[in-house]
């Protein structure tokens, strides 16, 4: 039979020291005087509590025991440990658990300090030797954790009091000048800068994390690549902006640090990270989806997924793949991006084509992101006022807190006006100065989208909705595009005299429809399109015509 050696040590401030070299080798001398083969496998969990129990949970020691319950460490292997508080510092009840777990398993354990043994034949005593060891080592533990809340209660109120330091075990791009006593910027704030820039050019985690990787930036621990959970956890920490968020429970302390971006950019980011987290579609291929979570399936709301039909691309539900939506519509995607430029006429997407498109955009996240953050402050205080109705402060916080709700509302009211405001912009004009071969410009165009809360709906038309307001109906026939608007305020009719050639007009006012209804004012719109009917909004035409693969139009009766 085989030994396994299992060491382990808590935090990070033990990492420079010889702990885990320390317990390797005493399990190597113990084996080579008992003749016993130490399996290369070494067991070690760096940085890993067993007060908690997390080695239990996903550590080295929950490996080993996964192993051993798969068949793969077979009954009767040695597990060789320094002591009994390597394998664990829970309480006895637990800890006492654990080790006859082991032993029922058929696993021999061994502790060097000080040398005992259990196995099938242990007695009584022995056990109870290991009770009244791991109790000792899980009161230790949390006379430590005890001291340890005060030390860093102490830290935390002179933190808030005087911006004192908390010490070195701040974020990885942070470094505490000893002497002066203050913070400041690592080499890793670069890579810091690099994440939240690449957030708001509307790169997700996986391409951002890709991204740095291509670039050549160093992670903040031993690992040699970044990825998603590093990049996440950035993102949403507070600490890039110079917040201290205390642990205590108490109001987080700005300007505690030096920040590495501007709360704008933060709010921003963290906006852009909400509407991915929320939205819908997937990611699909390389080349970047224009319509990435602004399109769904009108007729059971589930996802759109593009999908290779011969030599072209399709929208397809997701539901219907499986035989689950019978009432959906597949759609060319290329004929989707031309109702896609429509649709960006109809918005009057002005932001998109000037000097400096992203400024708007990136004052409109930054603003969405304030107002998700008071509204989960305003959570917080109602909650606390339910708790405590005779306490007039959380009375003052709700209201207080409400107010800036409504004033942030209205600042992204007036942004997104402003977003969508100015001179019209002719069918000719958006698709010259809008281009969707550009990736950049796609990114661009889909955070626009996002910016303005818009949402597609697929049926017999496109469905154009604005923060769950119908605005318009999209519809495609005899190679034109054409639409009807459902608001009442949204567009103003064109003068036949700035009809651009292969335009044609439709028109009207509703609420926001069912599918049927939907169904209806699409067939009406393609009605109006076959034979030239005049509304109220202004269309253009196919890239690719009839003829070149677009689906067959039924000739009407």
């Amino acid at each position: 039979m085989k030994a396994y050696s299992y060491s382990r040590f808590s935090s990070d401030a033990q990492r420079p020291g010889t702990s885990i070299v320390r317990q390797q080798t005493l399990a190597e001398k113990w084996c080579e005087e008992h003749k016993i083969p130490l399996s290369t496998d070494r067991f070690k969990d760096e940085a890993v509590s067993g007060f908690s129990g997390a080695n239990l949970e996903s550590g080295a020691l929950a490996r080993f025991i996964a192993l051993v319950k798969a068949g793969e460490i077979e009954a009767g292997s040695y597990l060789i440990l320094e002591s009994l508080d390597r394998l664990t510092r829970l309480n006895a009840w637990q800890a006492s658990g654990l080790l006859q777990e082991l032993v029922g398993l058929g696993i021999i354990v061994v502790t060097l300090r000080p040398e005992m043994r259990f196995d099938h034949n242990s007695t009584a005593i022995d056990l109870l030797q290991a009770i009244l060891h791991m109790d000792n080592a899980h009161k230790e533990s949390a006379r430590k954790s005890d001291l340890g809340k005060g030390e860093w209660e102490t830290r935390f109120r002179l933190a808030r009091e005087t911006k004192r330091h908390i010490g070195n075990r701040v974020s990885n791009w942070l470094t505490l000048d000893k002497q002066a006593g203050t913070y400041y910027l690592n080499e890793h704030a670069f890579a810091v800068g690099r994440i939240f820039e690449l957030c708001l050019d509307g790169l997700g985690s996986t391409a951002i994390s890709q991204t740095l990787n291509a670039e050549g930036y160093r992670t903040f621990n031993k690992g040699k690549r970044w990825g998603t959970t590093a990049v996440l956890t950035i993102l949403k920490n507070r600490a890039a902006i110079g917040e201290l968020a205390l642990k205590d429970g108490g109001e987080p302390i700005p300007d505690y640090f030096p920040a590495v971006v501007s709360v704008e950019t933060f709010d921003a980011a963290k906006n852009m990270v909400t509407v991915r987290q929320t939205g819908k579609i997937t990611k699909q291929s390389a080349d970047f989806n224009v319509w990435r979570k602004l399109v769904v399936c009108g007729a059971c709301g589930s996802n759109m997924h593009i999908i290779q039909r011969t030599k072209f691309r399709y929208l397809m539900c997701a539901n219907r793949r499986y035989g689950a939506c019978e009432g959906s519509k597949n759609v060319r995607l290329d004929e989707s991006e031309d109702v896609l430029m429509a649709m960006l006429l109809h918005l009057d997407a002005l932001s998109l084509v000037m000097p400096d498109p992203d400024k708007l955009n990136r004052e409109l996240q930054a603003a969405e992101g304030r107002l998700l953050t008071e509204r989960e402050k305003l959570a917080i205080w109602t909650e606390q006022l339910k708790l405590h109705p005779t306490v007039p402060t959380y009375h003052d916080l709700v209201i207080e807190s409400s107010g800036r709700i409504k004033a942030l509302q209205a600042d992204i009211e007036r942004l997104t006006g402003e977003l969508t405001g100015g001179e019209k912009l002719s069918w000719s004009e958006i698709r010259a100065r809008i281009d969707l071969t550009d990736k950049p410009t796609r990114r661009r165009v889909n955070a626009f989208l996002h910016r303005l809360g818009v949402q597609v709906r697929i049926s017999e038309g496109y469905l154009l909705v604005q923060r769950d307001v119908a605005v318009a109906m999209f519809a495609v026939e005899k190679n034109r595009i054409g639409y009807i608007a459902l608001d009442n305020d949204m567009s103003e009719p064109w003068e036949p005299e700035e009809m651009p050639e292969g335009l044609v007009l439709t028109g009207g006012v509703g609420e926001a429809p069912k599918l049927q209804q939907a169904n209806a004012i699409a067939a009406g719109v393609k009605k109006r399109l076959r034979t030239g009917g005049i509304g109220g909004s202004a269309v253009g035409t196919l890239t690719v015509p009839n003829g070149r693969g677009t689906r067959r139009i039924t000739k009407s009766t």
